[in-house]
């Protein structure tokens, strides 16, 4: 399934232990009260309060209904923050997390003197203050290519390398100017990381900012760098993956 969800009020997609809300706890209740036994598992593991247009999810349990009516019947019984905007069939045993090859995050500024619209209050950090457009782009653009990005992470995580790859990394406007947003697509990401790559170039983007601080984390990735950005403006967009997500499973 193709999982869109606003994750203010949720502590992070990945089910807990100790049975705080969470995206995943709430579409397996759901799932299961619809469908029967089962469990689901996401490709991305996103944080409190981060949001997401293009999760991916994979239920091993039984359908017994016709895959178009999933999306709607789930729809019908889910809360108004998450939604399935798509099911798909796929391969027995298809696990999303290993087949995943890159992942695009959104990171959006609201650069209007007056607070966000209602429609992206919790999906855009306010930031009205001065920051220079040139030198954020001049800051995405030292992280594209492949890097160790020890350095914009936080501790806590199980991956095997921090050696990360970015194909893209830019800014660009929309809403005539008055949303920043960052792209970025990589072929994954540490724990916390766009968070602390935006929280770096906005240091760097502010008055009296340089991005020396970047380049000495790109270069000695054991020094931490950059302050960590809120997750309100953090969006997983989309996931692309190695082999197709379809077949009878």
């Amino acid at each position: 399934m193709i999982v869109r969800y606003d994750g203010t009020d949720y502590h992070g997609f990945q089910k807990q232990p100790d049975g705080c809300s969470t995206v995943q706890a709430v579409l397996d209740q759901t799932l299961a009260g619809v469908l029967g036994p089962g469990r689901s598992i996401g490709a991305s593991r996103t944080d409190a309060g981060v949001h997401a247009a293009g999760q991916v999810v994979v239920w091993r349990g039984t359908v017994a209904m016709p895959l178009e009516k999933v999306p709607v019947v789930l729809n019908r019984r889910l809360p108004p923050d998450i939604q399935i905007r798509a099911a798909f069939w796929v391969p027995k045993g298809w696990d999303p997390r290993r087949a995943a090859s890159w992942k695009q995050y959104s990171y959006r500024l609201w650069r209007a003197p007056t607070p966000p619209p209602l429609s992206l209050y919790r999906r855009a950090l306010w930031r009205p203050d001065a920051l220079s457009w040139t030198r954020l782009n001049q800051a995405a653009a030292l992280f594209l290519g492949r890097h160790d990005f020890q350095a914009f992470r936080t501790e806590g995580s199980s991956a095997e390398t921090t050696v990360r790859t970015l194909l893209v990394s830019r800014w660009v406007m929309e809403e005539a100017g008055l949303v920043w947003r960052y792209q970025v697509l990589g072929n994954g990401f540490l724990y916390r990381m766009v968070r602390h790559l935006v929280g770096a170039m906005l240091e760097a983007a502010e008055p009296g900012g340089d991005m020396d601080r970047i380049r000495h984390g790109l270069a000695f990735p054991a020094d931490k760098v950059g302050a960590l950005a809120p997750p309100r403006g953090l969006t997983l967009e989309d996931i692309q993956f190695r082999e197709p997500a379809s077949g009878k499973g």
